[in-house]
């Protein structure tokens, strides 16, 4: 009796050894030569290795689990781990060793914590770690545009705010999907954590670049807006991807600025103006407005613009000028081989106030036109003449109308003709021009009775020469002198 007593306990000591330390009796199949049977072990159907016995493994499981438990002690997670063995036969010299197991396991073992996720049109962008986190990224987004707006005179940030619907929402997620905030605000600033870039190699293309990538080479070009396809060499690096922010930044500002309010010219009838004259009788002046605007942008490019209201700092003058109603008195002729030439009579020199630099190519060549008269004021001798235009394309081709007006030409250049360049006021119908003139008789005429054999040139702000097609400087000169420039 106290054998078979004796007999039961060592059996038990046996088994709890067993248990507590992972030994076991590992057999050999008779029917397969060398072979051990073992246990092949399982996390969340993954298979790891094997182990000499099952309470092996779980011991090995039970210290990965304590390890990953330590490291984030601080922090609520949630470990995903369904555990299973299965028995197999395996060489002698196949069973895995306890640190490859391990490793395994750390791989194999899902951890899940809670976690902020930025949340963009209904769709997790990234995640954080606390809500803070997501807070200052998004703010974080705002703040170059915020800053912009705020460094502006005159200007004040009424509202910022994302064009997209965006939403901060608590998730369970793994922990190794968390991002800390640098690696989130780059991917909300270029949609992608990473920047892929390719090496250019000898021979490459962009065709077969976009080819070996699954892209197309518009994509390619869209992510190197400055790249020249014909220009590629080995050695450079493109992008393959276009860097695109998740976010439209919408800023809403009001900015106030002044604005000119252009002056009336009023026109007044005067007796003591010849017809066809005019004279300023009180100089007008701009006024100025205040005004107030909100101005919509998005990523700092304007959108739209509207007036919110408007003050007047400054009324404007009005500018008064007088109309001549007096009749001109009988003047002298000159015969245009069939026509006769009227000049009128009146000599007075061209008053230098109102004078304006009118260019010549569609302002000056429509006032003053081939077959009209104008009257002429030399401006350093105040000597008075009139001259017709007889043609030209470049400048104005003219002719003294009279005998009398070839005088003053001649007066002008001290008694003789010359080419030298003289700044004039030339008045057609009120109309006051800077301009500058030769003395010089050349090429054609058409009036009799003038003593001026050919016509002489006028040049206004911006003519050319007929010959060179150029901008004669000289002529420019005289017309800023005549000006008042």
């Amino acid at each position: 009796m106290k054998t078979a007593r004796y007999v039961v306990k060592v059996l038990i000591l046996i088994f709890c050894f067993t248990i507590f330390t992972g030994f076991t009796y590992v057999r050999s199949d008779s029917t397969n030569s060398g072979k051990l049977n073992v246990y092949a072990m399982y996390i969340n159907d993954t298979e790891l290795g094997t182990v000499k016995s099952a309470a092996k493994g779980l011991k090995l499981y039970d210290e990965v689990i304590d390890n990953i438990r330590d490291r984030y002690s601080d922090d609520q997670v949630y470990i995903k781990a369904d555990i299973y063995f299965k028995e197999v036969q395996i060489d002698h010299n196949l069973l895995t060793s306890e640190e490859l197991l391990k490793k395994a396991l750390e791989e194999a073992i899902v951890v899940d914590t809670n976690a902020y996720a930025i949340v963009i049109d209904g769709k997790d962008v990234c995640y954080l770690k606390t809500r803070e986190e997501a807070v200052e990224v998004l703010e974080n987004v705002k703040l170059p545009y915020k800053q912009t707006v705020e460094n502006k005179e005159d200007t004040e940030l009424d509202d910022i705010e994302f064009k997209e619907k965006v939403d901060i929402q608590e998730r369970i997620v793994m922990v190794s999907s968390i991002a800390d905030t640098e690696k989130a605000d780059k991917i909300i600033r270029t949609g992608t954590d990473e920047i892929k870039e390719y090496e250019i190699d000898e021979g490459d293309t962009l065709w077969e670049i976009a080819k070996e990538n699954d892209l197309r080479v518009e994509d390619l070009m869209a992510a190197n807006p400055d790249l020249d396809p014909e220009k590629i060499k080995p050695g450079q690096k493109i992008k393959l991807q276009a860097v695109k922010s998740l976010l439209t930044v919408v800023t809403r500002e009001k900015k106030v600025y002044t604005e000119s309010i252009p002056y009336e010219t009023v026109v007044e009838e005067s007796s003591s103006l010849y017809k066809g004259e005019k004279k300023i009788k009180q100089k007008g002046q701009n006024g100025e407005k205040e005004i107030h605007v909100s101005i919509v942008r998005e990523n700092g490019k304007e959108v739209s613009r509207e007036k919110i209201s408007e003050k007047v700092l400054k009324e404007p003058v009005k500018q008064i000028e007088l109309k001549g109603t007096k009749s001109r008195p009988q003047a002298t002729t000159s015969r245009n081989r069939n026509v006769t030439v009227t000049r009128p009579s009146d000599t007075t020199p061209i008053s230098k106030n109102g004078v304006e630099m009118t260019p010549w190519f569609g302002g000056a060549n429509k006032i003053f036109t081939r077959g009209s008269v104008a009257k002429i004021t030399h401006v350093d001798t105040g000597y008075t003449f009139y001259a017709k235009r007889r043609g030209g394309t470049n400048h104005a081709d003219c002719e003294p109308l009279t005998a009398a007006d070839t005088a003053v030409i001649k007066k002008i250049y001290g008694g003789k003709f010359s080419w030298t360049r003289k700044a004039i006021i030339v008045q057609v119908n009120g109309k006051k021009m800077a301009a500058s003139m030769n003395g010089m008789p050349h090429g054609g005429s058409s009036i009799s009775g003038n003593n001026f054999s050919g016509h002489f040139c006028i040049h206004f702000y911006g003519s050319r020469t007929h010959g060179s097609g150029k901008v004669d400087a000289d002529h420019q000169a005289m017309v800023k002198k005549a000006a008042g420039q």
